[in-house]
């Protein structure tokens, strides 16, 4: 029996872990173990050093992706190479991206999501629900974008709207319904699963992992574009970076967002070709089983 380190975060591994209890020794540290699974590899919060530490012992470090932009910081201003011995990706988009920016094809696997078999169908209802993903930046910090977005879709007629936010990172209390989940809870997923399942459409101001999974069950995503850079854990970085955008959602300006928000919600058509494709280049939905890809890498 192998011993094996997964850190799991935002609740991703969460099947992948339970499969691999049947036959692996799970670890809670690194310095043991006989690989080590982790998610970043960001420096100041000791996730190179966890790596680099590893790899001398002889281990192996396999990379996972936890978000739908996880491994930007290969981009400018960064500009970092990934190190990790394995690179697990959601989706061949993901691997041109990294290919693109300098990290070896050979170490890239692309291994689907393993999120998405945990979304539930979606269910009739009645009315329309339109859920806003409420942005979260530094831990704790309001987002004043959240509140303009907010504000505008208070104006709203005829529709339900319902805050997605997360516990602990969105002040959600103060919004239209809010609904929370916990990142480092086992019911994270099961709660983003039941929101997505009754909503007709989302509007988001980045296209987070929540509205990327809105796409994968062709729900209309509307992007406000009202973003101001903001510095994040004190990396001034953060002001230089221009977010990523599929063509599976729509971005508007503030002004124009209730407008878009009715017209879509009865064309619900528009750019479901777009979200079908970026539902499989960033995230491998036409891979059948991907906790058991995952699982095979881990294996190996």
């Amino acid at each position: 029996m192998s011993k094996i380190a997964c850190y799991n975060w935002n609740c991703v591994l969460d099947e992948v872990i339970e499969r691999l209890k049947k036959n692996h020794v799970l670890l809670s540290g690194y310095k043991e173990a006989d690989k080590v699974v982790v998610w970043c590899e960001i420096e100041e919060k000791g996730w190179l050093e966890r790596i680099k530490e590893t790899q001398k012992r002889g281990k192996q470090v396999i990379l996972y992706q936890m978000g739908v932009w996880a491994h930007d910081r290969v981009r400018p201003p960064w500009n970092e190479k990934l190190v990790s011995d394995v690179i697990c990706v959601w989706g061949e988009g993901d691997k041109e991206k990294l290919i693109k920016y300098g990290t070896p094809a050979e170490k890239i696997i692309v291994t689907g999501c393993p999120i998405i078999p945990r979304l539930k169908p979606r269910v009739k209802h009645e009315g329309k629900n339109v859920v806003f993903a409420l942005e979260h930046w530094d831990l704790g910090e309001d987002v004043v974008e959240n509140n303009i977005v907010a504000a505008e879709l208070r104006k709203l007629k005829g529709v339900k709207v319902i805050t997605k936010g997360v516990q602990k990172e969105n002040h959600t209390e103060i919004f239209e319904n809010p609904v929370e989940s916990d990142r480092f809870s086992g019911n994270h997923l099961d709660v983003v699963a039941e929101v997505l399942s009754t909503a007709d459409l989302v509007v988001a101001i980045s296209e987070s992992t929540f509205a990327f999974l809105a796409e994968c069950l062709d729900i209309p995503v509307i992007i406000a574009d009202i973003w101001t850079p903001k510095i994040r854990g004190k990396d001034p970085r953060y002001l230089e970076f221009k977010s990523n955008f599929s063509n599976g959602v729509t971005k508007v300006k503030l002004e124009n967002l209730n407008k878009e928000i009715l017209w879509q919600l009865k064309n619900p058509q528009v750019k479901r070709k777009e979200r079908a494709e970026t539902a499989r280049l960033q995230g491998g939905v036409d891979i059948e089983d991907p906790v058991g890809e995952l699982i095979k890498i881990i294996e190996k």
